[in-house]
């Protein structure tokens, strides 16, 4: 009888770290950990475990992605997710009154449920440290200082530094467009979520429809890309004025401590961790692949556990300094802007063109084109795997349907939309028959998966998806499903095939989009590219 192998495979998003892998971790572990103790703080071990309902609302990953399970006893348990909030919950209670200040790092693994997708891991080592009991404006500085010393062993030169402060994009958006109140909260969430994707344009637009002065809305909107300045007019207001000085005197800590590094504020980039109060910060590399750490201000997590008390601090992933330690060539390469090979295919390259990326007609066989002057190149693409490559550094920026990125669930930012490819993603029929589920699956026929299952998910609809590649609309005349969800432009297809529109899930045009990484990378690059992209399209300026 043959034995089967066992599956060499871990679970999804989990990884081993043999020989080299495991020493280069480790050298980045240890030479954080020196870096701390020779700053005086001490080491605490945390659980690996605890029970669940202490962390509710408060893990930095959302409550949806802890892993809970039951003990024996019936008790919730949660996997460590977060350690500033468990590090809160464990200390704070056994400090009693704070006499000082009291400095604490910690290091281990956190695990967190990600959603699936190219080199998202759910497991991370990380080091942290926490100064508890030190309100003064100061120590924000002296962390984040201290925070930029643990990287010591990266050149300043290939570091970027972002800062934010938590919640003062919301009141600089209501600052500048009172109008964006008027019906509660709902216009200035909007706006908030708009400014945080990047939608460059639609924030202006929504701004300057609010009551904000022309000029200060578009200087709002060019800041998503170029960054904030905090001595800027836009901060003239009292209750921003405060927040604004203390980014600039960190930013000037940040100078001073690395020489060499490049630092911007970006409100829009700010951590979203629910705890966070005031400063917030995260740092790149250069070729890095992802943040290495970040951290910030959270002067009321300590008073959720125990005793009432500032706090701040930060985590260092080490798995992302360790590559970012051991990168190679770090020189900047061409621009790279991903496009699908599609319909959308001749419109892209005459708004390239117009953004001043000039590239003669593809040839159908090179998938990676230089442009006439070598500073950018063209990536070939089908237009399902854009955001993709845009999302994980393959290229820098893209364009494509906005139903494609939201079909891919990527992590883009879509600064533009641009002025063609207009369709819509719908529930399609068939001509005549009424669609009225009677309680079993509806069979859908599409390849549009993601969105087809959140529609009637959210109708709660019982439903079975049925994966197509192409020709959808043959699948419901032929009657192999129920109904299919697919793109209409003109309809005529569609018509011809006996079917009718039931409902329109989203609509869809041709989107300029970006990754976060690349931003950070090339800011000023990408920012003066996207202005150009904009022109072409007809947006204020």
């Amino acid at each position: 009888m043959k034995t089967e192998r066992p599956d060499p495979n871990l679970p999804r998003g989990v990884q081993a770290f043999l020989f080299d892998a495991a020493e280069r971790r480790r050298k980045a572990e240890d030479s954080v950990v020196r870096r701390l103790l020779e700053a005086g703080l001490r080491e605490v071990i945390l659980p690996v475990l605890d029970f669940a309902d202490p962390y509710a609302g408060v893990t930095a990953e959302g409550d949806e992605r802890i892993y809970r399970f039951l003990d024996r006893q019936g008790n919730t348990l949660a996997l460590r997710a977060d350690f500033t909030p468990m590090a809160a919950r464990v200390v704070a209670p056994r400090l009693g009154a704070l006499s000082g200040a009291v400095s604490l790092f910690y290091r281990g693994d956190v695990v967190r449920d990600e959603e699936a997708g190219v080199g998202r891991r759910r497991e991370f080592a990380q080091v942290g440290a926490e100064r508890y009991g030190d309100g003064r404006p100061e120590a924000d500085g002296e962390m984040l200082a201290l925070a930029l010393s643990c990287l010591g062993d990266l050149p300043a030169a290939r570091l970027r530094l972002t800062l934010g402060w938590a919640g003062l994009l919301e009141r600089l958006l209501a600052s500048l467009a009172p109008g964006l109140a008027a019906d509660g909260a709902t216009q200035l969430a909007s706006a908030a979520s708009a400014a945080r994707a990047r939608h460059v344009t639609e924030l202006e637009t929504r701004l300057t429809a609010a009551g904000a002065a022309p000029a200060a809305a578009a200087e709002a909107a060019r800041a998503l890309l170029v960054g904030f300045e905090p001595a800027s007019d836009l901060f003239c207001s009292p209750d921003l004025a405060g927040a604004a000085a203390e980014l600039a005197r960190a930013v000037a800590v940040a100078k001073g401590a690395r020489p060499g590094l490049a630092v911007v504020v970006d409100l829009a980039d700010a951590p979203q961790a629910p705890y966070y109060t005031g400063l917030t910060f995260s740092v790149d590399a250069a070729n890095g692949g992802g943040t290495i750490a970040g951290g910030g201000r959270y002067d009321g997590l300590l008073g959720r556990f125990g005793a009432a008390a500032p706090a701040l601090g930060f985590c260092i992933g080490l798995e992302t300094l360790g590559a970012a330690t051991e990168a190679g060539d770090t020189r900047a390469r061409p621009l790279r802007i991903a496009v699908g090979k599609g319909r959308l295919l001749p419109k892209a390259l005459e708004a390239l063109r117009a953004g001043g990326a000039s590239f003669g007609e593809p040839d159908g066989r090179r998938l990676l084109v230089p442009s006439a002057d070598g500073a950018f190149e063209l990536l070939l693409l089908k237009d399902d795997d854009v955001p993709t490559y845009v999302a994980h550094g393959g290229a820098d920026l893209g364009i494509v349907g906005s139903d494609r990125v939201a079909e891919s669930g990527e992590d883009v930012t879509c600064p533009v939309e641009l002025p063609f490819g207009a369709c819509r993603l719908s529930l399609i029929g068939r001509a005549g028959e009424a669609f009225r589920p009677n309680g079993a699956p509806v069979r859908v026929g599409t390849k549009y998966r993601r969105l087809a299952a959140r529609y009637f998910d959210e109708r709660k609809i019982a439903h079975e998806i049925v994966p197509l590649a192409g020709s959808v609309e043959l699948a419901a005349a032929l009657k192999l499903t129920d109904v299919v969800v697919d793109l209409i432009e003109s309809g005529s297809t569609m018509a011809a095939n006996g079917l009718a529109e039931i409902e329109t899930i989203l609509t869809s045009r041709a989107t300029l989009i970006l990754g976060r990484a690349s931003l950070v990378a090339r800011r000023a690059e990408i920012a003066a590219f996207v202005e150009r992209i904009r022109t072409y399209a007809g947006a204020p300026t």
